[in-house]
């Protein structure tokens, strides 16, 4: 009886290995918005993004080894991703009042009225 691993089998261990860890940041991501951390929400959240797309950069569009074609597309396209991080922390710091300190119970809130 041997125990070699299939070469066809093996070459998918680190896709599905990839696509777990990917997921599992996805839920602390998603954790991360719900436990109030205040200004270093973002901040852990652009961190989680940012090793996502390194595992899909690496494992997904197989960019370890040399220097080709594919490293100017994705390049770009990490290009473009961080020009959006840019334009979405520049909307972000920008805001007043946003979030509210002291947001108004639901009882407080009122419908509008249509006045004649």
């Amino acid at each position: 009886m041997s125990f070699e691993i299939d070469p066809r089998r093996a070459s998918a261990v680190p896709f599905v290995v990839a696509t777990v860890v990917v997921l599992l940041l996805a839920g602390l991501s998603a954790w991360i918005a719900f436990l109030g951390l205040g200004l270093w929400a973002p901040v852990l959240q652009f961190s989680i993004s940012a090793i996502q797309t390194a595992i899909v950069f690496i494992i997904f569009m197989r960019l370890k080894g040399p220097p080709t074609l594919k490293w100017v597309f994705a390049g770009s396209g990490f290009f473009w991703l961080l020009f959006l991080y840019g334009l979405i922390m520049t909307d972000y710091s920008n805001r007043t009042g946003w979030p509210s300190i002291n947001p108004p119970a639901f009882s407080e809130i009122q419908a509008p009225r249509n006045s004649p």
